[in-house]
């Protein structure tokens, strides 16, 4: 049975963490080597990590001086010596069969890297969201024959890499910045030999607020967002790929330099200079982003938004945002 290195970061979580660690320990694949990484938390996290590695031989510890997620996973993948790792946040939880079938599959298939569905949960455990991809499943496949993999699923947390791979691919999360995914895993994709989908959800993501994905710090995030995409080019035009990919980078600015951030902006703050430099960086990176194919696809609902926000019709934006969330509560969803 092969060793599953599972490295978990964690910063001011205390309310969050048992559940996550719980999940991680009662997993129906026993051969794991659980490392914890303490980042300076400020509570009483790192008194509980402790209190875990005492009662559970598996469990490592790294207390270590605060430097941000990226670095606490940097730290935890340095220490692993599992054939396979993964990575799961704090505040999160996995299901009880997540390793034992990503293990197999990996293993039956000979894929660098397996990649999984995840779902997000509000605190009361209702689902909140749910990540699914248009990507071939059960078949193992490279980014060459796949290229869209390269930028429909850029979190690290719904993935099981073969840590050989990760290693020698010199992968690495940016220290002390946001969007830390977002400037790694494309990277880490397009140097894979072997990708396998495995369409089914095993991973529960906490939709909270206070969390990165609920900031309203728009500065940083446009600093990070924007770093992080710079350096994805940069990696593809060093490796020969940027004219391969170019559709696909060209897309993972649109999304994550213009659509995502434009959204949440106009629900926080639709006056906010922010809404023009966002559009400003994509658009001047790529003048014809509106051409893109991926774009082009978009769902009707996403079609939609993009039209709005392309004629600046932040207020119809909010009043369809606000229309959902009554029927959310209408509906009980």
């Amino acid at each position: 049975m092969e060793l599953v290195s599972i490295i978990v970061p964690i910063y001011k979580v205390e309310k969050y963490l048992d559940v996550c660690v719980q999940s991680i320990r009662c997993q129906t694949y026993p051969c794991l080597e659980i490392i914890l990484v303490d980042d300076g938390s400020p509570d009483s996290c790192p008194q509980l990590c402790d209190r875990y590695a005492r009662e559970d031989s598996r469990i490592t510890v790294i207390h270590k001086k605060n430097g941000g997620l990226g670095d606490a996973r940097n730290a935890g993948a340095k220490r692993a010596q599992g054939k396979y790792l993964l990575f799961v946040d704090s505040d999160d939880r996995i299901r009880e069969d997540l390793v034992s079938i990503t293990v197999q599959t990996a293993e039956d298939s000979g894929a660098d890297v397996v990649i999984f569905d995840y779902a997000g949960e509000d605190t009361d455990r209702r689902q909140t969201d749910l990540f699914t991809f248009d990507l071939p499943a059960g078949r193992a496949f490279s980014p060459e024959e796949e290229p869209s993999v390269i930028m429909k699923t850029c979190s690290a947390v719904n993935k099981l890499f073969r840590r050989e791979f990760w290693e020698k691919t010199a992968s690495a999360f940016p220290a002390g910045r946001y969007y830390e995914d977002l400037a790694a895993i494309p990277k880490a994709l397009a140097l894979a030999g072997r990708i396998i989908y495995q369409k089914e959800v095993l991973y529960y993501y906490l939709n909270r607020q206070g969390s990165i994905m609920h900031s309203s710090d728009f500065s940083r995030n446009y600093a990070d967002r924007t770093a992080a995409v710079e350096s994805v080019e940069a990696f593809f035009r060093e490796h020969g790929l940027a004219d391969r990919y170019r559709d696909e980078l060209e897309y993972l600015v649109f999304e994550n330099v213009f659509f995502v951030p434009s959204k949440e902006i106009v629900l926080n703050d639709r006056r906010s200079a922010y809404l023009e430099k966002f559009r400003s960086y994509a658009y001047g990176k790529y003048p014809r982003l509106d051409q893109n194919r991926y774009v082009r696809e978009m769902s009707g609902k996403d079609r939609i938004l993009w039209m709005l926000l392309k004629r600046k019709w932040y207020g119809v934006m909010v009043l369809l945002s606000y229309a959902r969330r009554v029927k959310d509560r209408i509906t009980g969803k």
